[in-house]
């Protein structure tokens, strides 16, 4: 086994944190290997060594954007993800991708993903967009990616300007629930066509769109969704023209787990969806945030052998 460690997350913390979980976890599972993570540029590069080398269980050591960029370096590497198990150690601000948390998944309050002989093929969410610049980009997803409100507060939220640094510091679900709240009362509805499954294209004001595999995001939000790890479809969930009083009521469901049926709301299960618009927005996959005016979602199913 190998961890690749992401020493820049959480304002820099990443070895600290994991050193203080090192000699329990070499408790739990054995011996193993740490590699620094030098740049998003090279980790395709450290991947394809680590399995030339005989590694076949890659875990990612971080946040939610570690998970995410050891996903996308294995795919883009051309590495079979059937034949390689992703591990986690949460070492992040957040740690989305564990939740909801488990006491057996955790070590010394870091929550871990390392069981990897009841580890199961997992779906990937396949995200094409249209960069600014004109190029057709694709980036891939385990968890969820949106588009308004939430991701905006992320791209607010990953500024970290200095007070919302201090806020992080004091606590996490403070920094985000202002992030969030500051988002909600400045935001405004996106004009944009959707077309879900191939049907009908629809014009509509969005205020969010959420594309989930896990229903859990940004701190203690979550959509009361039953959605598998390998079911070959995705959640869609989205808020319809909300005014800032119904944009603030949904943001207080969301963190009492009771999104569904609420008026100017759609939720369904799918396959293929497309957003486009006249306006540049920004679009959030695993917290990572860029900025396109265009984008189309699918699902990869049973793509790669995730520890559940």
């Amino acid at each position: 086994m190998r961890i690749f460690l992401n020493t820049a997350c959480n304002y820099g913390s990443g070895r600290s944190r994991l050193n203080k979980i090192t000699d329990e976890l070499s408790r739990r599972i054995g011996s193993f290997d740490v590699e620094e993570i030098t740049s998003p540029d090279t980790i395709v590069t450290q991947l394809q060594k680590a399995y030339n080398e005989g590694v076949r269980e890659f875990v990612a050591a971080g946040g939610d954007g570690t998970v995410n960029l050891i996903l996308n370096g294995i795919i883009r590497a051309g590495l079979d993800g059937r034949k390689i198990t992703l591990g986690a150690i949460g070492l992040g601000s957040s740690n989305d991708y564990h939740k909801p948390f488990r006491q057996k998944n955790m070590v010394m309050c870091t929550p871990v993903k390392l069981d990897f002989r009841d580890a199961v093929l997992c779906d990937v969410l396949k995200i094409g967009y249209l960069d600014p610049d004109g190029s057709r980009k694709v980036r891939f997803c385990l968890c969820n990616a949106s588009i308004g409100v939430t991701a905006e507060a992320n791209a607010f939220f990953n500024l970290k300007t200095q007070w919302m640094k201090v806020l992080q510091r004091i606590s996490v679900e403070v920094a985000i629930a202002t992030a969030a709240l500051r988002t909600i009362v400045a935001f405004r509805n996106l004009p944009c066509v959707v077309t879900v499954n191939d049907k009908a294209k629809e014009e509509v004001l969005l205020t969010n769109m959420g594309v989930i595999k896990n229903p859990h995001f940004t701190g203690s939000l979550c959509y009361d969704a039953d959605i598998l790890p390998n079911d070959g479809k995705m959640g869609l969930y989205m808020c319809l023209n909300h005014s800032l009083l119904e944009r603030i009521a949904v943001f207080i469901a969301l963190y009492r787990h009771r999104f569904n049926q609420r008026p100017k709301t759609r939720c369904e299960a799918a396959v293929t969806v497309g957003v486009k618009s006249n306006n540049i927005f920004p679009l959030e996959m695993d917290g990572e945030v860029v900025e396109t005016s265009e984008v189309d979602f699918s699902v990869i199913p049973r793509k790669v052998r995730c520890c559940v």
